[in-house]
Parts: C-alpha cells; structure tokens; sequence
C-alpha cells in the first residue's frame, strides 16, 4: 500500500461541526399524480446515514483513521439513531452531546430509480445559548489533546462560530477548515476546503460565478487575504483540485479518471476526510490533495451519502501508476 494510505491508518482526527441525519426514500415512479401534476413515488426502501460533518467521521472511519465526533444532537429518536450509526463504526461520539428541548436535523431525500425527486428539510438551527450550555467549549478542550488534527466543518446551523477558532488557534496539529458560504466569520486554520463557488463568495472577489474559473488565483488570493490560513485547496468538480498558497503558487491535478457521476452529495466531506487523515499521518499537502482528489471521485460514481476506503484508493492509483513520490513529510 502506498506510504501516504498507510500513514492515514489509526490517526486520531478531530470533528467539530454540525451534524445531520441523511435520510434516504428509495422508490419507483409508474404515475402523475390525480390531485397535482407531481410524481406518485411507490416506496421500496428506505436509508439512513449519517451527514454532515457526520459525514466526515464516516469516512475516516471508512478509511481506518480514528476518528472522534465533537457536535450536538437533539434529545429526540434521530439523534439516539445518528449516534448509534456512527458508533456501529466505530466514531467515537464521547464529545457527541444532548442538548434538550432540540431537534436533530434531517434531510429527507426521496429517490426514484436512482434520481432526486424532492429533498425535504427539518433544518434546527443551535442558538449561542445552547451550544454553551451544551458544555461545548468544555468538551473541545477536553478532547484536543488526544487529537492528531482537527476538522471544523461549518454547515452554518449555530455550532462553528469565533469562539472555536479561539479555543483551538495554540494548537500544534493540521487544522482543516470546511468554511460555509453563508456564514461571514473569519476562518483560522491550516488548510481551507471550500468549492469554487464558496471560496469565490467568502473572498469578495468582484468575479461572478461564470467568470469565476478564468479568475482561480485571484479568488484565491482574495480569500486568503480574508481568512487566517496558511493554504486553501480549491475543489473544482469535475475539473479537479487546485492548491494555493499565500505567495500566489498555484498547484493543480485534474480528475483522476473519468467517472460516471450519480451523486455530488458528500464528495466534499470526504475530501475533508481524506486531506484531514493523510495530514494527520504526516503526508506533505500536495500528496495528501493529490489523495483527496482521487477519493473525492471515487465516491461521487455512488449514489446518496457515501465513503471509500484505503484498499478503494489504492486500487485507483494502482489502475493509473500513481505513486506520490515524497509522499511522506
């Protein structure tokens, strides 16, 4: 097995961000509905996943690091399931909190023959009272030591806010950061993950969305600009990832292999995971980007929320003679 997958192996990694329960309505479409003109979806079975910066755990666990969920649930029957989702792979949910009198968000999608038909949100948004009195910080503290990274993933519903970059900003291990386009806050870290359209929005770079690919580097620079990071690495879709450094370099790979695109959900969350584990192991960035791409494709060839494993990846960078010299730092 290459270097860089053997060093994600066992890495204890960090997850702090807000969590969701994926559920899934699988189902056959045969009618227009008599009473509006919508689908009649017959149900065949239904699936639940962990999301979210759930998600993220899943796929570290997915890739045999060890990883440790710090979010807050909801003291109803979603957030007892999303815990014991989680711990049935081994996540270790200690730092997974109850907050009372909340509940677990969830997001239905409902699928026929394979193909979105509706997504319906019950969306809880944590106020600051909550996420304090949940014991948050506390627990944060508490679980940093034992932490060979962190991962704070934002999905803007209260959790992530100033007050966890100041909690965590003395520590001596990779801080990833998946930053949310919605959420204005200064992101402090190591390494930012955001798409291209995220990082064009958080960087107030003047470049629309169409004219946003042509304008890369300046994105970049612009949003390292805003944001306390040392790099930010740019996933681009089905054009690859791009790296960019604060002294304007740009480092890009396209896809690794042409896939068949079912599912776009989660693919970010597990180059999160990915970069997270390999910088964990001591991979160099480049590498570990290089890694994270080939996951993230990987995993958009499957349908609703998915993981890959190491065996996965290195059977991938087996099939294109990929071997990331210098992959260990």
């Amino acid at each position: 097995m290459l270097p860089a997958l053997e060093a994600i192996k066992g890495k204890r990694v960090l997850v702090a961000g807000d969590v969701v329960l994926d559920h899934y309505v699988w189902g056959e479409v045969e009618r227009i509905s008599p009473e509006a003109p919508v689908p009649v979806v017959r149900v065949v079975r239904e699936t639940d996943m962990p999301g979210a910066a759930a998600n993220v755990a899943m796929n570290l666990a997915a890739l045999d690091a060890r990883p440790i969920m710090l979010s807050i649930v909801g003291d109803d029957r979603d957030g007892q399931h999303l815990r014991g989702l989680l711990e049935r792979q081994n996540v270790d949910c200690t730092y997974l909190m109850v907050a009372p009198n909340t509940r677990t968000t969830r997001k239905t999608r409902i699928l026929a023959r394979g193909q979105h038909v509706v997504r319906v949100d019950w969306d809880t948004i944590l106020t600051h009272a909550t996420v304090r009195q949940s014991g948050f910080a506390d627990a944060l503290e508490h679980a940093l030591p034992a932490c060979d990274a962190i991962v704070v993933q934002d999905y803007n519903k209260g959790l992530i806010h100033d007050e966890v970059f100041d909690l965590i900003k003395f520590v001596k291990v990779p801080i990833i950061v998946d930053p949310n386009r919605y959420h204005a806050i200064r992101y402090r870290g190591t390494v930012a993950t955001p798409n291209l359209e995220e990082a064009r929005i958080l960087s107030g770079a003047p470049f629309s969305s169409a004219d946003a690919p042509e304008h890369l580097a300046e994105i970049a620079q612009a949003f390292l600009q805003r944001h306390d990071l040392e790099q930010v690495v740019i996933t681009l879709g089905d054009k690859g990832i791009a790296l960019c450094n604060r002294d304007g370099q740009v480092q890009r790979c396209g896809p690794a292999k042409s896939h068949n695109v079912y599912d776009v959900s989660g693919a970010g969350d597990t180059v999160c995971a990915v970069l997270s584990a390999a910088l964990a192991g001591g991979v160099a960035l480049w590498p570990a980007c290089q890694l994270a791409n080939i996951a993230g494709g990987i995993v958009v060839g499957k349908t609703g929320t998915a993981t890959t494993s190491r065996n996965e990846i290195q059977q991938l960078c087996d099939e294109l003679q990929l071997t990331l010299n210098g992959a260990a730092a």
